[in-house]
């Protein structure tokens, strides 16, 4: 992240909140990576082989990130399409970091960010321990 931060910089980015609010937006970075975490820990726990994980990871987060709001604006899009990625996990990440590093995050961005964070762990991370925990026990 502090590559990414500083090759924004050196191109021209200066976030309207400053470190303040650059600080909060890598610490909600690292929460998302946390949650998404849980998803392909289960995958981990599922494969056979290692290579079936980075396949299988691939398969998930590519659909995802190219239909999110990463590269173009969903009100640009269709309405049906950007409903779709208005909704996809990805863009409301998207969403939050960019209001929290430009100073204009709503509280509906925050609670949404956190959210989609809580509902992937809530969901992933009990999962994961029960297939780990029944796949020892065998």
């Amino acid at each position: 992240m502090l590559v990414a931060c500083g090759t924004g910089l050196l191109l021209g980015f200066r976030p309207e909140d400053g470190i303040k609010g650059t600080l909060l937006a890598i610490l909600f970075i690292i929460f998302f990576a946390f949650s998404v975490s849980w998803i392909f820990s289960m995958i981990g726990v599922l494969a056979k082989r290692p290579e079936t994980v980075s396949g299988s990871s691939m398969m998930l987060v590519y659909p995802l990130m190219f239909a999110s709001n990463i590269l173009v604006d969903s009100s640009t899009m269709p309405k049906w399409i950007g409903f779709v990625v208005d909704i996809n996990p990805i863009s409301i990440a998207v969403t939050t970091v960019r209001g929290v590093m430009n100073g204009t995050a709503t509280t509906m961005d925050i609670t949404a960010g956190l959210g989609v964070c809580l509902l992937l762990i809530a969901i992933f991370a009990p999962m994961t321990l029960y297939l780990y925990l029944t796949k020892n026990n065998r």
